[in-house]
């Protein structure tokens, strides 16, 4: 039986833009929307090229996962996501450079995060944190992964779990501009590397169509499952990451934003008494954070000013309300919003309440900065400037 050409395997692209529009705007999309769409779906095209056609458990590499360019599901913009395929049988050796990030994990998954089939996902086998390691002087290291430690080894090891299909790894960073990331390298030392075969190839490609389309639907039945269940202008403590296969150290918050151009959203909460990291953002109603490179989205504890009793405020609105936490929720009618405490001691619930654009000041401490534009468009400058001197490529 011959392989599809390429003429046949673009062909099996077709549509899925269009199936994909047909579950976001069923009423109809208009040409704005109708773009974004495709934008979306050719960022996860380009995506899964990367991270589920080249991608070999043979001879793997940590290929980038979700960013400003592959916003999908929410990214956190503190975190450089990157995923590697592996084979549980296999012997593999990590290593690299530590950098000064907040930290940087990586978890073992059971279920495959580039399959929509399998995203049901469930506990983690294992979480992993480069800070477990002997580190040199310069900051080096390196860990061998396997289902057994090899014999005569004394060195760093990770046992590597029987359920584990894939690594995904997680570079935090909140000084995004002074912050050096980690460089992080993988090697399979027990086989040589043969070449991907031509039909595996080929199928991998001839899945692309349904693995584009099921990764975006998945997403928008996810938010969907928010707004149904934690209700509309809430934050409430979310299970479904857990269940999901979030981090087992880190609570997530969840919830809906729905406000006219007139109305904003203020996020009032105490902060954990210790955490190695908190955030907060907000996403549009197919869990893509909003554009954070040129926006100020979100919001990490090194970028948020807690006021004089301690606690995070934040407004999310489209207009800029001139304070220093702004959320910056774009043009979207509706999206998503997001908190998690890190390695938190406790986790403090916090409280959203909808009031008047032109009465926010009533609602927020009376020492509230005023944020001027020339300040506001400052705070951009050096944001989009941190956002491009992370690693993620």
């Amino acid at each position: 039986m011959s392989l599809p050409t390429w003429s046949e395997q673009l062909k099996a692209l077709d549509g899925v833009a269009d199936n994909l529009i047909a579950q976001w705007r069923p009423g109809g999309a208009s040409e704005a929307e109708t773009q974004d769409m495709n934008k979306l779906a050719l960022s996860i095209l380009a995506g899964g090229y990367l991270c589920r056609v080249y991608t070999d458990a043979r001879r793997p590499v940590f290929m980038p996962l979700w960013n400003y360019a592959f916003n999908q599901g929410g990214p956190d913009p503190d975190y450089v996501y990157s995923t590697a395929e592996v084979d549980v049988d296999g012997v593999y050796e990590i290593s690299g450079y530590r950098g000064t990030t907040r930290f940087v994990e990586i978890t073992q998954q059971s279920f495959d995060i580039m399959s929509p089939a399998d995203m049901s996902g469930g506990p983690v086998p294992s979480t992993h944190d480069l800070d477990e390691l002997r580190l040199g002087d310069d900051g080096s290291f390196r860990v061998l992964l396997s289902a057994e430690r090899p014999d005569g080894h004394t060195g760093d090891w990770w046992r590597l779990e029987p359920t584990t299909r894939r690594l995904l790894m997680r570079k935090c960073s909140c000084d995004w501009i002074r912050e050096d990331d980690a460089r992080v390298a993988i090697n399979r030392l027990d086989d040589g590397g043969a070449d991907m075969s031509p039909a595996e190839t080929a199928r991998r490609f001839s899945d692309l169509a349904a693995w584009v389309e099921g990764m975006i639907a998945f997403d928008m039945k996810l938010v969907r499952y928010y707004r149904e269940h934690h209700g509309i202008n809430t934050l409430l403590r979310s299970k479904k990451i857990d269940e999901m296969g979030g981090l087992p150290k880190q609570v997530y918050y969840d919830g809906i934003h729905e406000i006219n151009d007139d109305e904003v959203l203020i996020i009032e909460t105490e902060v954990p008494r210790q955490s190695r990291y908190w955030q907060a953002l907000v996403a549009d109603d197919r869990f893509c954070t909003v554009d954070w490179v040129n926006r100020q989205s979100s919001l990490n504890d090194a970028q948020a000013r807690l006021d004089g009793d301690g606690k995070f405020r934040a407004v999310i609105s489209r207009l800029d309300p001139g304070v220093p936490n702004w959320l910056d929720k774009a043009d979207y009618p509706w999206g998503v919003i997001q908190l998690r405490w890190n390695h938190a001691s406790d986790h403090p619930d916090p409280t959203i309440m909808k009031v008047p654009f032109a009465g926010i000041r009533e609602h927020l401490p009376a020492d509230t900065p005023q944020v001027t534009l020339a300040e506001r468009a400052a705070q951009l400058r050096a944001r989009r400037e941190g956002a491009q001197l992370r690693r993620i490529w």
